[in-house]
């Protein structure tokens, strides 16, 4: 889904500093779209794919791949990273304890640093699909409470891609799908441009901009 990890990349891409840090990386897709910065670093617990992602970024001197839970106490041995940015792209739905997760993002960072999230929203969609995965989705007053409780400020909170939460409701509640097929990504991704004129359309205030 080349389109959609590329609109991922301009919804994010104004937030980001210098030095990233992403969270839940898998094979490190998203982080190729956003190289070309001082130092850029992806974790996940995941060791397949964290194999893959360094193969992917083999013999580029500024991309770190580290094996990691962002819940666990050697994570925040990463502060001498002197981090400006950490991502959560499509992952933070997923950490068992978000409070936790976001808490440790926050003791990593610089002062003033951001702390990125793209996250499921809407726990009206709740269906098949999120099951499957273990996702949890956040509402909005849900993630606002979270990111005050963690001591973060939320500079933007907004909603995005509304075809798509339409797609999941299709996939999930309606059809009770526990997995999409490879050749719906492929059609949906060709639906980029329309999601992404209709979210300007609309004007829909899933990512939050925080610092700590």
């Amino acid at each position: 889904m080349r389109r959609y990890y590329r609109w991922k990349c301009d919804l994010i891409s104004p937030y980001l500093g210098p030095r990233v840090l992403e969270v839940g990386c898998g094979t490190g897709f998203l982080m190729e779209q956003i190289e070309g910065r001082e130092l850029l670093t992806g974790v996940d617990w995941d060791p397949a794919c964290v194999e893959r992602a360094k193969v992917r970024f083999a013999g580029r001197a500024a991309v770190e791949i580290r094996q990691m839970d962002v819940q666990q106490p050697e994570f925040l041995a990463l502060r001498e990273l002197n981090l400006s940015t950490v991502l959560f792209v499509n992952c933070l739905e997923m950490v068992e304890d978000g409070r936790l997760a976001l808490q440790q993002a926050a003791a990593i960072l610089q002062p003033r640093g951001r702390v990125v999230i793209l996250a499921a929203a809407l726990p009206e969609l709740t269906g098949a699909l999120d099951h499957a995965v273990l996702q949890h989705r956040y509402s909005r007053a849900d993630l606002d409470s979270l990111l005050a409780a963690c001591g973060l400020q939320i500079l933007e909170l907004k909603y995005v891609n509304l075809l798509g939460a339409l797609a999941w409701w299709w996939d999930s509640q309606v059809l009770k799908r526990r997995a999409v097929p490879h050749s719906t990504y492929r059609m949906r991704d060709l639906a980029v441009p329309v999601a992404r004129l209709l979210d300007r359309l609309t004007d829909l205030r899933s990512a939050a901009h925080c610092w700590p």
